[in-house]
This record gives structure tokens, sequence and C-alpha cells, in this order.
């Protein structure tokens, strides 16, 4: 008989809320950016390098993240996670000099981040769903949009009226006595914790075959030195480099971007926000799409999509009407909100098994040297040409190549299957 209440709803909330503080602190340094170059007068390469300080700690610390998810569960990993980042934030509150805020932002932030990164949250959903991976990755992402649409335009409200020395201890208090406690209390590592099985099932899927797709009925446990050794795992970092290089050079310069070419700060935030709020409902709806036509062709139209918004940033810098503005926020929105739950379900997908968090992990590392160098190259390619076009245009690429990794990736987990591999 099937459990009245599967906890694995409760396991969602809790990423869903972890998602929103991740992409919210994210986001929100694009309005921090623009009041730290006003005050302290950086360039905006240099500017940029305290979110790529930030990026490529996040980067460094994946696989400990990983293995501390195997080993010690996300119980005592997630709510550590909320500390630190609540702690750097109010940290980064005191912040005189660009070395200030690489310690507080760059590295206390940074691993706080790294606790609560996509590393924990898609090896803990993979446990809990197996059916429904990429429409329950997908769920949780949706806070990466309300994170986006909330705290992106409060971070900006709360900067014109109190500063931002008191808007990063406002945010970092919040985390400390709202999500701190809620993780501790009420993580829990695997549905055998409680008594029950993945997706809410009254087996498990080695027992009850017919209600999984080949694919996941008794899957593989890897080890990190099989993987490693895999054609996926270089494919999904090759991958990871690129998607995370094209998101974060948007992210980290999207309302430097808008207020470049001639809108107000609060009306620059308010469009960036609009993409969070995009992002609510398409994540679970690629999700969705992933698990009922395949990774690959859900990903490969998410992607041409993507490159339309992306095209329509870059026509932006030589000026545009509003209603085109509108359009690539609208494109970008959608296209781009499949990254996370497709990524997240092949890596589930081929490297299932006890040390999935620590293959999480490694497989982590390029994403985060990706988002580093993509907030630096955009500030550089700006300082040296006046104008994101040629930013967007590296981004073009990168998405190109990030979807061409999950199509190889999943041409090659249908031949593994095909073989009995």
């Amino acid at each position: 008989m099937r459990p009245k209440f599967f906890y694995g709803y409760v396991i969602l909330a809790l990423c869903f809320a972890n998602m929103i503080v991740m992409r919210g602190v994210n986001g929100a340094f694009g309005v921090y950016y623009l009041a730290l170059l006003e005050e302290f007068s950086w360039s905006r390469s240099d500017g940029a390098t305290i979110a790529s300080a930030n990026f490529v700690v996040y980067a460094i610390a994946s696989p400990l993240v990983g293995l501390a998810f195997d080993r010690f569960g996300p119980r005592l990993l997630m709510p550590l996670g909320a500390f630190l980042v609540g702690a750097g934030l109010v940290a980064s509150s005191f912040a005189a000099s660009l070395l200030g805020m690489y310690v507080s932002y760059g590295i206390i932030t940074a691993l706080g981040q790294g606790a609560l990164s996509f590393v924990g949250h898609n090896a803990l959903i993979s446990f809990w769903f197996v059916r429904r991976r990429a429409t329950a990755i997908g769920i949780a992402s949706m806070g990466q949009g309300v994170g986006a649409l909330v705290m992106v335009p409060l971070t900006q409200l709360l900067i014109d009226n109190v500063g931002w020395r008191w808007t990063y201890v406002a945010t970092g208090s919040l985390l400390l006595l709202i999500l701190v406690p809620a993780n501790a209390i009420f993580q829990r590592r695997a549905p055998q914790d409680v008594g029950q099985f993945p997706d809410g099932d009254n087996s498990s899927p080695a027992q009850n075959p017919e209600r999984h797709s080949t694919k996941h009925a008794g899957e593989r446990d890897w080890t990190l030195g099989e993987a490693v050794r895999s054609f996926p795992f270089w494919c999904i970092t090759v991958g990871h480099l690129a998607l995370g290089t094209a998101l974060f050079l948007i992210n980290t310069h999207a309302i430097a971007h808008f207020v470049a070419v001639g809108y107000e700060k609060l009306a620059a935030s308010f469009y960036f926000g609009l993409i969070g709020f995009i992002r609510i409902g398409a994540t679970i709806i690629w999700g969705s799409l992933s698990d009922r036509l395949g990774r690959s062709k859900a990903y490969g139209l998410a992607t041409t999509v993507t490159a339309l918004g992306v095209v329509g940033m870059i026509v932006m810098t030589f000026g545009a009407p509003l209603w085109l503005v509108y359009l690539t926020i609208a494109l970008y929105g959608i296209g781009h909100s499949a990254g996370n739950p497709t990524y997240g379900a092949v890596i589930g997908d081929i490297f299932s098994g006890r040390k999935i968090g620590l293959i999480f992990g490694f497989l982590e590392i390029s994403f985060g040297f990706g988002s580093a160098f993509g907030s630096w190259i955009g500030g550089y390619l700006f300082d040296t040409n006046g104008t994101y076009a040629w930013s967007f245009a590296v981004c073009l690429l990168c998405f190109t190549i990030s979807g061409l990794a999950i199509h190889a990736c999943v041409r090659w987990h249908a031949r593994q299957i095909s073989r009995g591999v």
C-alpha cells in the first residue's frame, strides 16, 4: 500500500528553499556589483573578480562537498552551508577593499554555497526520486527562479534605502535565523531513513522493475575511479565548463548590461527578476519534458530557445525597442532554465550508486571554474570594447557546446543500455 504521505516532498521543499538562497545570492551580486563599483571606483573586470573568486572556491570545494554528503549526509552538511552563507554575507558588510570582499564573499560565502549547491541537492534528489528524477530536480530548481524574482529587486530596493552594507546584514541574518534550523531539523538522506521507497512507491526499483524504465532498474554502483575513466564524465565536464561560463557571464553582468543600454537600476533589476519569474515555471516544464521526450531532445530544444534569447541581448547593445527587451527576457528565461534539471538528471541517470555525491562534486568543479571565467571575461570584454556584444557572442558558443555535450552523453548511455552494460 502506498504511504499516505511521501517524505520526499518535504525534501523537495527544503531543496526549493535552499535553491532560493543559492540563486538569490548569486543573482543579487549583480546589484551589489554596481553599488561596489560606485563606492570604490573599481574597473568592471576588477569588481567582477569578487564573483570569480567566489566561483573558484566553490569549484575547489565541490569534491569535498560531495565527499561530505556521502559520509555525513545532508542533515549536517546543509545547515552548515546555510550558516556559512549567512555569516559570509554579514561579514561582507564590513568589507572596505577587494581583499575584504575576497575573504567574506569570495571564500566564506562560497564555501556555504558549495554545501548548499547542486552537488548535494541533485545527489539527494537522486536518492528520493528515480522515475521522476528530472521532474523533481526541476521542481527544486524552481527555487532559483523565485530567488532571482524576489531577492534581486528586493536587494536593489534595500540598497536604495539603507545602503549595501545594511542590506548584506539583513539578508545574512535572515538566513541564519530561518534556513539553518529548517535544514537541521527536517533533512534526511534517503527514503529508507523514514521507512519508504523512492518516488513514494511501495517497493524498490529493483523489486518492481515494471514501474521503472530500463535505464533506472538495477542501476550500476559507480566508483569515482570508474567514473573518471568514462567518456560521459569528461563530456559532462566540458559541457559544465561551457554552461557555467555562459550562465554566470549573464548572471553577473545582465543588470549592468541593462543599465549600459539606458535603463534605470531599479528597472534593470526588475528585468533580471523577470528572468527568474519565467524560470519558476520553465524549470519544471523542462524537467517534465526531459522525463517524457528524453534528455537530448528536450535540451536541444531548450538550447535553441536560449540562443535566440542571447541573440536578442546582442541586438539590444545597438539599441532596441522595449518589446524586443521583453521578448529577449522571455526567450532566455525559458531556454536557460533547462540546464540544471537536465545536467542533474543525466548525471543521476548514468553515475548511480553510493558515491554519487562525490561524483557530482568532481563534475561540479568545471561548472565552478566556468562560472568564475564567465564573470571575469564579461567585465574584461566590456572594459576592452565598451559593449557586452562580444561577451554575449561567447555565451552563444558556450550554450552550443553545452547542448552537444548532453547529446553525446545520452547517445553513449543508450549504447551502454543496448549492450546490457
